[in-house]
């Protein structure tokens, strides 16, 4: 009990202390129209809803998914009001947008964008393009509002790829629940990134090879 409280609390610290860092880069290398168009991407999202009397968020990071033990973490619809599902939703009514480091391929992944399973995660286009325009072309600042380790998105091309609003309604967009192959050590519940908060979505069989998606150089 006394491990599980300490490690819990060194996970706290740990968000907070990630958070701090965020921040601070973000008043470093940001102007103050530039920090005010990232701020307010979470500042006019939905606030997000949990329901009372269902798991919490640390019950939820505390689960480590482990498919082959067969430990998952429960489904959105289980702690979200749907009230707050639904606005989520509709935050990608004009269409998805994503960034990554890799030129899409017909091959990769037999031409699916995103991970083995399938999955690939999200940001609305309207987010996407006020998150372009500040980044404008630097790979580091893209790093930072994304919440990504510096040179993670290395110094090459960045791709940026777009989902019209007629696939995202064919193909659906729903709240990643933690389980996807690429929920890593900074997913979060509720589909907010970390440490930036941004509202992100997971799609699956988005592919390369069927033209579901467009895609262009950012930088």
């Amino acid at each position: 009990m006394e491990e599980s409280k300490l490690a819990r609390e060194s996970s706290g610290f740990k968000d907070f202390s990630t958070r701090e860092r965020y921040l601070e880069k973000v008043f470093n290398k940001l102007t103050p129209e530039e920090r005010e168009l990232i701020f307010n991407i979470s500042k006019d999202s939905p606030k997000v809803k949990y329901i009372r009397g269902a798991y919490t968020k640390k019950d939820i990071l505390d689960i480590k998914p482990d498919s082959q033990k067969g430990i998952f973490r429960p489904d959105v619809e289980e702690y979200l009001t749907p009230k707050y599902i639904e606005a989520h939703r509709q935050l990608f009514k004009n269409g998805a947008s994503r960034f990554q480091k890799f030129q899409p391929s017909e091959n990769w992944n037999e031409g699916i964008v995103g991970s083995g399973d399938g999955t690939s995660f999200w940001l609305s286009k309207e987010h996407a393009d006020i998150i372009e325009k500040v980044a404008n072309g630097d790979n580091r600042l893209y790093e930072i509002i994304l919440g990504l380790d510096e040179g993670y998105l290395g110094d090459g091309p960045l791709y940026r790829l777009d989902v019209t609003p007629e696939v995202v309604a064919e193909k659906g967009i729903s709240i990643p629940s933690g389980n996807e192959v690429g929920a890593n050590d900074w997913w979060r519940p509720a589909g907010r990134t970390f440490p930036g908060d941004i509202p992100e979505g997971v799609m699956e069989d988005i592919s390369t090879k069927r033209g579901e998606h467009t895609w262009n150089i950012v930088n």
